[in-house]
């Protein structure tokens, strides 16, 4: 299996049609080894509870959160023959933000149509995609021999696609954290128990200070009860004492 190289795509672009590899032809997107992908007309992002496929116009862009996973239709359609196979990448200036491929990494023999990467944004901040941004990279090698006509690969993606599938969307509808949310979340938890510790260390100490305060009041009362008890012992015996000696006499 050799992959091809720059002359072997130049030369390729100039078939016919569905003969070409890749449709429309731009002889600029060929690279060393390979073809640069744009950003078609549909994409959809997870994390707002719907199954909503959204479109994209000239000029529109769209945000791919940190723990989200999106869904990008290809501008261009493929065009794998029976005696070839394809390898799809996102491109390394968004592979170093965080943009991770999670779609598989090979278009199958004899697949046509527009191609849907599934792209997850494992990174700490948020990715700005624009319609026609060129993310994607595709290489083409050739097999041994060719694909017989009557196999069929089994999958989630069709071919002759052209838009994003309903159905391969329901999945991912939900929320998706990533490890630096997670830290981040357990960051906060982390400070919400220190606050609470020194609320609870603020609330005893509260309660010390008044228990202390209470306990003096207490202990005063009741010196203050008893030097009040003993001054009335003595007023009644000396009382006592001076209606003796009255008697006495």
């Amino acid at each position: 299996m050799a992959f091809w190289g720059r002359d072997r795509w130049l030369k390729e672009g100039l078939r016919g049609y569905k003969t070409c590899p890749v449709l429309p032809w731009d002889e600029k997107k060929v690279e060393a080894a390979g073809y640069r992908l744009a950003v078609g007309d549909e994409y959809f992002v997870n994390g707002d509870g719907t199954s909503k496929v959204n479109r994209l116009r000239k000029g529109d862009s769209f945000v791919i959160q940190p723990g989200q996973f999106a869904f990008i239709l290809t501008y261009e359609k493929v065009y794998i023959s029976n005696s070839s196979i394809g390898f799809i990448s996102i491109r390394a200036s968004l592979k170093f933000r965080g943009l991770v491929n999670v779609s598989g990494f090979q278009v199958n023999p004899g697949f046509s149509g527009n191609l849907v990467f599934a792209v997850f944004n494992a990174g700490p901040k948020h990715i700005n995609i624009r319609k026609g941004d060129e993310i994607f990279s595709l290489w083409i090698a050739d097999l041994d021999a060719p694909v017989g006509g009557n196999f069929k690969e089994k999958g989630n993606i069709p071919n002759n696609l052209d838009s994003i599938p309903s159905d391969v969307i329901n999945g991912i509808a939900g929320e998706a954290l990533t490890a630096y949310q997670l830290t981040e979340r357990i960051a906060e938890l982390r400070e919400e128990l220190r606050s609470l510790k020194t609320l609870a260390y603020s609330a005893l100490y509260a309660i010390g200070i008044i228990v202390t305060l209470a306990g003096g009041y207490y202990a005063n009362r009741l010196f203050e009860d008893g030097s009040a008890g003993a001054e009335r012992r003595d007023d009644e015996r000396i009382q006592s004492e001076t209606s003796n000696e009255v008697v006495d006499r």
